[in-house]
């Protein structure tokens, strides 16, 4: 049984997307996940300052006491088409103060204005700068969240085509990894998320991938070569519709000789680590940072 307090955020989620109006603007979706994020607070310990990669808006979030001979960068989620330092911030300073790591949040191109590839092309220059800035590719883990997992892996892809050197980890908090909904979970899930809605699904996608494909593995890196990925994490709630996008790619790793880590979080939702103030997301946090150190 989850948390009361978990309980609590997943019928405020489930209320607003039975409330929700599907001819929302991208703006307007902008805005209210902003709106939703403004109340989330940085973590204690923690340091932000206003930076920039790859000439790039970004924050550093630094913790104030030990730290990590390791740095992270973290590509946000939101559809490649919102989510922003604004949306993120809490996330990644809960992850920098618990790991006592540093962090880095850009801002990448977002669709519309910017559809595929720019994401990725922002993804690959954002990773050589920071790679250079701390001394080497092993120095730095990528991690992300939703779209922005989904960015990790093609950056990956990227990588490999471009023979460059990969990170030293991954981290995927319910990752958005098949563009071309094919998940089962996308129909059984259905009812119980409480938050994404699959006949919303395709037409996110294709503001994204425009006249791309979206079974292209740049798009969706589940349908990409993962030989010789970093060691990953997955976390991933069970009440989501896109359960099944990291479910097989835990399965694809293990199958390319990945170190693979997979958490199905019992009645979780969508990336619900991104909500502070209950157990569950907290464990989350903490799994994290014991990733990274492990």
């Amino acid at each position: 049984m989850i948390s009361n307090e978990a309980q609590a955020v997943k019928d405020l989620l489930r209320a607003a997307k039975e409330g929700s109006t599907p001819a929302a603007t991208i703006e307007e979706q902008r805005l209210g996940l902003e709106a939703v994020a403004s109340s989330w607070p940085i973590a204690e310990g923690v340091s932000i300052r206003e930076s920039s990669l790859a000439s790039l808006k970004s924050i550093e979030i630094t913790p104030s006491s030990g730290g990590s001979d390791r740095t992270l960068l973290w590509l946000h989620g939101g559809a490649y088409s919102a989510g922003s330092i604004k949306t993120h911030q809490s996330l990644v300073s809960r992850i920098a103060a618990s790991a006592k790591i540093e962090a880095h949040l850009p801002e990448y191109r977002l669709a519309p204005e910017d559809p595929y590839p720019a994401a990725i092309e922002d993804a690959l220059s954002i990773y050589q700068e920071l790679v250079a800035k701390v001394g080497g590719a092993s120095k730095v883990i990528v991690g992300g969240d939703s779209a922005g997992g989904g960015l990790t892996l093609a950056l990956m892809l990227k990588l490999k085509e471009n023979q460059l050197d990969l990170p030293s980890k991954l981290i995927l908090l319910s990752p958005w990894t098949d563009l071309t909904a094919s998940g089962r979970s996308v129909v059984n899930r259905a009812d119980a998320d409480p938050w994404l809605s699959s006949e919303l699904l395709s037409p996110a996608a294709a503001i994204y991938h425009g006249e791309a494909s979206p079974a292209d593995p740049m798009v969706s890196p589940l349908f990409g070569d993962l030989t010789g990925f970093p060691p990953t994490l997955t976390i991933v709630g069970d009440d989501e519709i896109l359960l099944d996008d990291s479910t097989r790619l835990h399965t694809k790793m293990v199958e390319a000789g990945v170190a693979s880590q997979l958490v199905i979080a019992e009645g979780m939702w969508h990336v619900y680590a991104t909500f502070p103030g209950f157990r569950e997301s907290d464990e989350a946090i903490e799994a994290v940072a014991k990733f990274i150190h492990g």
